[in-house]
């Protein structure tokens, strides 16, 4: 894991990372290290992320690695 400067400050509290969410330690270790722990670069493709700059808050169907645009996931969140 890279060092605490690389590290998401919503790590700790991701809804993603919460309760039993991710089927296995592994699959949470893997998010981890490819959005939480890669510092700017990581948090950039982090939908769950993006959506906090725009100040919308990602619900627990919203995955890091989700497909859509921004936008998109805002229309939906916005529509629920």
């Amino acid at each position: 894991m890279n060092n605490n400067d690389n590290l998401c400050p919503k790590t700790s509290t991701c809804a993603l990372f919460q309760g039993n969410i991710l089927e296995s330690e592994d699959a949470k270790d893997i998010f981890i290290k490819f959005f939480c722990a890669n510092g700017e670069e990581g948090r950039m493709d982090c939908k769950r992320f993006l959506l906090t700059l725009e100040g919308v808050a990602a619900d627990i169907t919203i995955m890091t690695n989700d497909t859509r645009s921004i936008e998109e996931l805002i229309k939906y969140l916005k529509e629920k």
